[in-house]
């Protein structure tokens, strides 16, 4: 399966590298839309995990879906929130510190009736587009982020609490997919391995594609889109679990080359 890109096109301010897989906002804070190179399947993650960020700025990350389609070129806002929203076929959220989960009373639920996650409660998560572990949807570093190591005779898995790091920190990962229900498409939206419920229903799919919109807006300065699918590269399996098994501020105690410790710490 090919990689999941960021698409050419994108906003005046955004540096795309490492194969399309990073987007940079270089000025500003402004003109940093950015989409996927493909538009989504119906169930299929659209994972990104947030690399730098700029002290100065107010507002975080924004991402969601949108019908409108990179290849036509048409003309980009500075914003994708309220911009591309107010131009229609789109729908963003807003990546805040607190206050990301959809509550019961949004969906229009008893408040005393749980709500069930459309991730399961297994460790494998499965979607149309195929089967990965669960913890690829945590962080796997940052602000906060403590991990613990099981070692079998069968397997190596890792543990992980989660401690104080916020949706907006360095090393949050965020995700975004719909799901069809009833004929019409609901948007999920997914913080480190958390799904925050339904944040745009009743969408139609049927008029066109859904692309994957991120807007690197405000403190959220780099993304990188995380790999959820296919067969990874034995550099990228080694890269996760060294990450896993060890805090960054550790990296550069390791016996490594400088080059490979400034790419275990995504600065390559």
């Amino acid at each position: 399966m090919p990689l999941t890109k960021f698409n050419p096109y994108h906003g005046q301010n955004i540096r795309l590298s490492n194969d399309s897989m990073v987007a940079y906002r270089e000025n500003s804070f402004a003109h940093a839309i950015t989409f996927s190179e493909k538009p989504l399947n119906p169930g299929e993650i659209f994972l990104v995990e947030i690399e730098k960020n700029e002290r100065g700025w107010s507002g975080h990350l924004r991402i969601g879906l949108t019908q409108f389609n990179p290849k036509d070129k048409f003309q980009l806002p500075q914003y994708a929130l309220p911009d591309l929203v107010n131009m229609g076929k789109s729908w963003i959220f807003a990546v805040t510190k607190s206050h990301n989960r959809v509550y019961a009373e949004d969906l229009g639920l008893d408040e005393n009736e749980p709500y069930q996650s459309i991730l399961g409660e297994t460790d494998l998560i499965q979607t149309p587009q195929g089967s990965f572990s669960r913890s690829l949807l945590g962080p796997v570093r940052g602000s906060g982020t403590r991990e613990t190591t099981d070692i079998s005779l069968s397997a190596t898995s890792v543990r992980r609490t989660q401690g104080n790091i916020l949706p907006t920190d360095i090393g949050s990962r965020i995700g975004i997919l719909y799901l069809v229900v009833n004929g019409k498409a609901e948007m999920h939206f997914l913080i480190n391995g958390e799904d925050q419920g339904p944040c745009a229903r009743n969408i139609p799919y049927k008029d066109g594609p859904l692309f994957a919109v991120v807007d690197v807006y405000g403190t959220t300065k780099q993304v990188r889109v995380i790999q959820l699918y296919g067969v990874t590269s034995l550099q990228n399996a080694c890269r996760e679990l060294v990450l896993r098994l060890v805090k960054k501020e550790s990296v550069s105690n390791l016996p490594l080359p400088k080059k490979l410790k400034e790419y275990l710490c995504w600065e390559a």
